[in-house]
C-alpha cells in the first residue's frame, strides 16, 4: 500500500535529480568522440650527454612537431616510470648507466608495450660496443630502432633519424618488391673472399640485404658486388648478373642492409627490369595458382555437402 502511494520510488518511476544528472553524464560521455593519447618524445640523458645537443634536439621538436611532447630523463627508472606513456620515439644515450643494464630494462619495457614496441633511436659514442650489446638483448626489435654515433655523424644526421622514425615515411626513390633471393657478394677493398646473403626485397633503384648472425656485419658507406642467379628469371648471356651497391643504412642488428645501385649501364638497367619483371610475373602467377586451388577446394566442399 506505501509503495503504491510513493510511485517516484519504485522501480518503473522516475529517477532522483541526482541520478538523472548522473546518468546523462555517462551517456554524454559515452557518445562523446574518443580523446587521443598525448604523443610524447622522450630522451633518456647520461651522464656524458651534451648539454647542446639536447637543447638543439628541444628547439628542433619545438619547431617541427609542436604537437609532440618533448621530456628529458636522467635515470632508468625515470624511463620505466614513463613508459606508461604513448612514447612514440625515445632517445636513449647507451651511457644512461651500465649499458647492458640499459639494454636489459629497455627489453622488459618492450616487452610488455606489446601494442607498440617504442621505437628506440640510441645515442652512442661507440658504435660498435652499442651492437654488441644490442644484440644480445634487442636483436627482435632491431627492424623498428636505429642508432646514431656522435663520433662520426654530424648533428643534422641525427634529426633526419628522428624525422625518419616519427614520420615513418617510405623515402624510397622506387618500388620495392618483396623476394627472398639467395645471393653472393664481396665487400670491395677487403680481399677476394665472398660472402652469402638473401635479397629481401629489390627495386630498380636498391634492395635490402640480409646475412645470417656470425656470417658478417655490414658497415655504413661500404661497397659490395652482388651476385644475382637470374637464370631461371631471364635469358642472359649468364646465369649470374653482377651490380655494384653501396651500403646507404645499416639496421642496428647489423645483419641488413639498405643498398642502393651504382654503376648501373643501360644494359645492366635493361636486365635489372626484366629480372623484376619476372619476379613480379611469377609472383602473381602464385598467388592467382593458390587462389584458384582454394576455389576448387570450397566448390568440391560444396559438392560434397549437397549430395544426398
Amino acid at each position: 500500500m506505501s509503495s503504491d502511494s510513493n510511485p517516484k520510488s519504485a522501480s518503473g518511476g522516475e529517477e532522483s535529480p541526482g541520478k538523472g544528472k548522473t546518468m546523462q553524464s555517462v551517456v554524454e560521455h559515452l557518445q562523446a568522440p574518443r580523446r587521443k593519447r598525448k604523443s610524447f618524445v622522450v630522451m633518456a640523458a647520461g651522464p656524458n650527454s651534451d648539454a647542446d645537443t639536447i637543447n638543439a634536439i628541444q628547439r628542433f621538436m619545438k619547431s617541427q612537431y609542436a604537437k609532440i611532447s618533448f621530456v628529458v630523463l636522467n635515470s632508468l627508472s625515470d624511463l620505466v616510470k614513463y613508459s606508461s606513456r604513448n612514447i612514440i620515439l625515445a632517445l636513449v644515450d647507451d651511457e644512461l648507466e651500465d649499458r647492458a643494464l640499459t639494454m636489459q630494462t629497455i627489453r622488459k619495457i618492450k616487452e610488455k608495450k606489446t601494442d607498440d614496441p617504442m621505437p628506440t633511436l640510441f645515442v652512442t659514442r661507440n658504435g660498435t660496443a652499442l651492437v654488441e650489446a644490442y644484440r644480445k638483448e634487442l636483436s627482435r626489435w632491431h627492424e623498428v630502432d636505429e642508432y646514431i654515433d656522435l663520433h662520426e655523424s654530424p648533428r643534422h644526421t641525427l634529426f633526419t633519424k628522428m624525422r625518419g622514425i616519427l614520420e615513418n615515411k617510405n623515402q624510397r626513390r622506387g618500388r620495392r618488391f618483396k623476394v627472398a633471393m639467395p645471393v653472393t657478394f664481396q665487400v670491395l677493398d677487403s680481399g677476394e673472399k665472398q660472402y652469402s646473403g638473401t635479397l629481401l626485397d629489390l627495386s630498380i633503384r636498391g634492395a635490402l640485404l640480409s646475412v645470417e648472425d656470425g656470417v658478417h656485419n655490414f658497415s655504413a658507406k661500404d661497397q659490395l658486388l652482388i651476385h644475382l642467379p637470374i637464370g631461371k628469371f631471364i635469358k642472359s648471356d649468364s646465369d649470374i648478373f653482377r651490380i655494384s651497391g653501396k651500403i646507404r643504412r645499416v639496421m642496428i642488428s647489423g645483419t641488413k642492409a639498405g643498398i642502393t645501385f651504382e654503376y648501373v649501364s643501360d644494359e645492366k638497367m635493361t636486365n635489372l627490369t626484366s629480372l623484376i619483371a619476372s619476379i613480379v610475373d611469377l609472383s602473381l602467377a602464385k598467388s592467382a595458382a593458390t587462389t584458384r586451388a582454394k576455389i576448387a577446394r570450397r566448390d568440391a566442399e560444396t559438392n560434397q555437402a549437397a549430395k544426398p
